[in-house]
């Protein structure tokens, strides 16, 4: 029974195959027959059309941002060192990291000890010479009198010499009264020689006496200057920043140990491309007219700016320009200086200029038009800023145009392609500020 079995089976596997090789032989057939009618020839093969975004341009004014990112430093930091060496003897109390502290308010004082003495020791050699002074200005008002009177002592002996010597050429005087009226003139003349003298040197006295005063003074000066330098005093309101030391801790002079920062004029210095400066600078423009705008991560507000100056030098490595910017004192209470901010950068509006999509243009500035029966033309426009995902471009001939709004490698001239037109497209006030 089972051998008949398989044998029904292996007949029905023959005829399924026969049945299969018949249809194949059928279908190959009539697939010769159909070639063969036809000539040999293919069917024509349709032009394909393409689906794109346009949109119509309108000349808009616009105004081009700068993006960056920049870091907010301090615009005036005052570092704060001990300019004499020793022990810490007085610190305020808000000598702390973050301290709030006011102008005139002593901040720390070193160990004046030493500094005071030599200040005193100045002080009384300063008082010396002051002493010595006016004792050299009394000596001269002395020499000047007796001066006076060793004159006018040599003038009566003058006359009495000349009495003398007519009674002797009359033959009444004697030659020995002669004699002596001679040399009590002669000695009256030399007395006036030695006054004349002790007048000088009595001069002489003030001018030694002024200059050792001088020196005095700029000794005294000088101990006073580092008995001051004990005390350092807060130069303006501000915050304490990398405070060091501790009260009784011996310091070396010059040590730092702090930093004081005004917390009211804070600056952003900001990097921008050689390119976007001489957009900035263009024809004379001021940049301290552009407006900038700078705000915080996790912040909502942007607080304005202005731009103070530019980087003398570019930076070892570094490219484009540096540029600081002076932040609004009314709006920066949210801001430190180390923060890492966004600047965005106002130039100059444009006037008669399209903003496009950066997937519109070609890196040489060719875009792509609507044409007649909605094929492509291709024209090149004058790229003005580049921008993110935006272009500014002079309007030229695409004032009124169709432009396509993303290029395609398939895309180009004589393209005949199916619009899709924008219900916004381009032709309202536009500008790529936010």
């Amino acid at each position: 029974m089972r051998f008949i079995i398989r044998g029904f089976f292996g007949l029905f596997l023959v005829g399924m195959t026969a049945a299969l090789i018949l249809a194949a032989v059928t279908v190959l057939l009539s697939a010769i027959k159909e070639s063969q009618s036809d000539g040999g020839h293919s069917r024509q093969a349709q032009e394909r059309i393409f689906t794109v975004s346009v949109a119509t341009v309108q000349p808009i004014r616009a105004i081009p941002v700068i993006e960056t990112f920049g870091e907010v430093i301090s615009g005036r930091t005052l570092e704060l060192r001990a300019a004499s060496g020793g022990a810490l003897v007085q610190m305020a109390g808000n000598f702390k990291e973050g301290g709030v502290v006011y102008k005139g308010t002593l901040l720390f004082q070193t160990d004046p000890a030493t500094a005071s003495a030599n200040a005193q020791l100045a002080q009384a050699s300063l008082d010396e010479a002051e002493v010595e002074l006016n004792e050299a200005i009394e000596a001269v008002v002395l020499a000047k009198d007796e001066l006076l009177a060793a004159e006018h002592q040599h003038e009566l002996r003058q006359q009495v010499l000349k009495r003398q010597t007519s009674l002797r050429v009359r033959g009444i005087g004697t030659e020995t009264a002669l004699e002596t009226a001679a040399l009590a003139a002669s000695a009256a003349k030399q007395a006036v020689l030695a006054k004349r003298q002790a007048l000088a040197n009595a001069k002489a006295r003030i001018n030694r006496a002024k200059i050792s005063l001088s020196r005095s003074n700029i000794n005294f000066n000088e101990a006073a200057r580092i008995l001051a330098e004990t005390s350092v005093i807060a130069e303006f309101d501000g915050v304490l920043s990398e405070v060091t030391g501790d009260l009784g801790a011996l310091v070396n002079s010059g040590e730092r140990m702090a930093l004081l920062i005004d917390p009211n004029a804070l600056e952003v210095s900001f990097r921008v491309s050689n390119s976007e400066f001489n957009h900035m600078t263009r024809d004379g423009l001021n940049l301290s007219a552009a407006k900038v705008f700078v705000s915080i991560d996790g912040s909502d507000k942007a607080i304005p700016a202005s731009v103070d100056r530019v980087s003398a030098a570019v930076g070892e490595g570094q490219t484009g320009r540096e540029l600081y910017a002076s932040l609004d004192p009314v709006e920066i209470a949210t801001v430190r200086p180390g923060d890492f901010v966004t600047v965005r950068l106002e130039e100059p509006a444009l006037d008669n200029v399209a903003v496009l999509p950066a997937t519109a243009a070609s890196a040489t500035g060719d875009v792509l038009v609507l044409g007649k029966s909605d094929r492509l033309e291709v024209l090149n426009v004058e790229i003005l800023r580049k921008r993110g995902n935006e272009i500014i471009v002079a309007i030229g001939n695409l004032a009124g145009r169709e432009i396509i709004l993303e290029r395609a490698p398939q895309l180009g001239a004589g393209i005949k392609v199916e619009p899709r037109r924008s219900n916004k497209g381009l032709s309202k006030e536009q500008t790529t500020s936010e």
